[in-house]
């Protein structure tokens, strides 16, 4: 009977904590994605940055504050590359590429999206992860007379 009463105590107790953590998940509230506003000129599908309008129509681009005369977009500091905004460097020792994903360059393992198409090898484009032969959809330019 001492191994039949452990037993049951055993189960009783597993199912108690399995009933507080359950209790415990659905406390925390899910992280909800957030979503990107679109430019709200029309037809204008790309993500609003300021004033709810993309780059291309009239968002402000902050620009190098240094006394050159640069007109290159700010990155760090209020300054771009060339005037001392700081990049992150790889972390290998003795490597001077730019860090890409975790803190290393692609030499030293930062980890590409690849074509989730079946044998496929080339870089994924688009959110859907695959390449543009396997319909990743490429924006075109929208000024007219231009064809690319």
């Amino acid at each position: 009977m001492n191994e039949e009463e452990d037993l049951a105590v055993l189960i009783y107790k597993s199912s108690k904590t399995a009933k507080a953590r359950e209790a415990a998940a659905a406390a925390v509230p899910k992280k909800v994605a957030r979503k990107r506003r679109e430019c709200s000129a029309d037809g204008c599908t790309n993500n609003s940055q300021q004033g709810g309008v993309c780059k291309r129509h009239g968002a402000k681009v902050k620009r190098c504050s240094s006394d050159s005369g640069c007109t290159n977009q700010a990155l760090k500091g209020g300054v771009c590359f060339k005037h001392g905004a700081k990049v992150k460097i790889c972390s290998s020792e003795g490597c001077a590429n730019y860090a890409q994903k975790g803190g290393v360059c692609f030499r030293h393992g930062a980890k590409l999206k690849r074509c989730s198409s079946e044998g496929c090898t080339n870089q994924a484009r688009a959110r859907g992860g695959v390449c543009n032969r396997h319909g990743a959809k490429v924006k075109k330019c929208s000024s007219a007379g231009c064809s690319n």
